[in-house]
This record gives structure tokens, sequence and C-alpha cells, in this order.
């Protein structure tokens, strides 16, 4: 598959870059911060818990957080091991998953592979923000899921007030509006199961 054409800005982006006062970088790091672990972590009770907390104090984006709350309580009443199973079709395996998370299997005719040049980009984005992957060695960098937990930290960061609006534009340009438009609406048409089509209409919307 070969990248989408780079788009609009985006809700996500725009809300990481506002003033901190404005609650936008709060909320676009909760945000991300939730897409990345139901896009990294296969469905569990402790996924669920943690997919399930709420912002404290609530989100200034009230349509977002009350979009997050209710893919958190469709995971929740999901049948669990078809669930689990839909979440494995979706995702596991860079040839046969409709859905594959990884940058450089969407940038190549022919069969996917896998640490190619876009992992090592997203390893850069990384090490210029000061931080590391949790799980480098054993899951590629250019991992969807690995991409917005990168742009959670720094979201994050800009709620504090520090200037990281290059770093967040930077990513943004290299790896999410590249590829994640055509995976999210992949995503979405595919899922089989309310829980995660619910998930890939919010992961649409929050990057359009």
């Amino acid at each position: 598959m070969t990248s989408g054409a780079p788009g609009s800005r985006g809700l996500l982006l725009s809300l990481a870059v506002a003033e901190p006062a404005t609650g936008g970088p709060r909320t676009a790091a909760f945000v991300s911060g939730f897409l990345a672990r139901l896009l990294i972590d296969p469905p569990s009770e402790a996924l669920h818990a943690l997919l399930g907390r709420r912002a404290d104090p609530p989100l200034a984006h009230d349509g977002l957080g009350a979009r997050v709350e209710a893919v958190a309580r469709l995971y929740r009443e999901a049948e669990p091991v078809g669930l689990a199973k839909e979440w494995t079709r979706l995702f596991v395996g860079p040839r046969a998953a409709p859905c594959r998370p990884w940058h450089d299997t969407w940038e190549h005719e022919g069969p996917p592979r896998l640490r190619g040049e876009k992992h090592l980009s997203m390893l850069g984005h990384w090490r210029r923000a000061g931080l590391e992957p949790v799980n480098a060695e054993t899951e590629p960098a250019d991992h969807a899921g690995l991409v917005f937990a990168l742009f959670s930290a720094l979201s994050s960061r800009a709620a504090e007030g520090e200037d990281v609006k290059r770093l967040l534009e930077e990513l943004w340009a290299a790896h999410v509006e590249t590829w994640l438009p055509r995976f999210a609406a992949t995503f979405e048409s595919e899922a089989r199961v309310p829980a995660l089509k619910a998930a890939g209409e919010l992961l649409l919307d929050a990057i359009s």
C-alpha cells in the first residue's frame, strides 16, 4: 500500500498546540493516550479498567470526552472472546491483518515489511523528544499505538507549558497525516464488533 496524501491539521493536533489555558493540550494528551493503549494492548480486564478511567477534571472538549467514554463502555460490555478474536484479526500480523498497524507496511507495494525507514524515523522522533518507546525491542517504533503514545507524551508536556509545538507538528506531518487517515478508515470499515467500530470512528474523527 502507498501512503495517503497529507491532509488537514487534524483535531488532535489543533488541540495539542493550543494554549494550555484552553485545556486543548490536556485533552489531546488524554485522547491520544487512550488510542495508544487501545491499539497496542490486546483486550483484557486490566485494559478495560484502564480505558474506563475518566479524565479528572473533565476534559475541556466535551464531545471527545463523551466519545472516549462511549468506546470504553462498549469495550467493557463486549463479549470477551469475540472482542479478543476480532482485535487479533484486525491488527496481528504484517501480512494477513487488514489493519496493519505499522507505518512501514503502508509504504511499499509487494509484501509488507517491518523495521524499515518509518521505524527508524519514529525512533528519531522519540529520541528528539528525549524519550524511548518502552517496548522498542519487541515492537517496531512506527506502530500506530506508539505514534499516539509519543503524541500523548508531547501533549502532556505542552499542557504543562513546555514549548513542544515543533516536535508535535513534525511528528504529525511525518507519521500521522501521511497514513493514519487511511488506516483509521480501514479500521472503521473492517471492524465487526461494535466496540472496535466505535474506536475506529473515534480515531478517524480525532485525526481529521
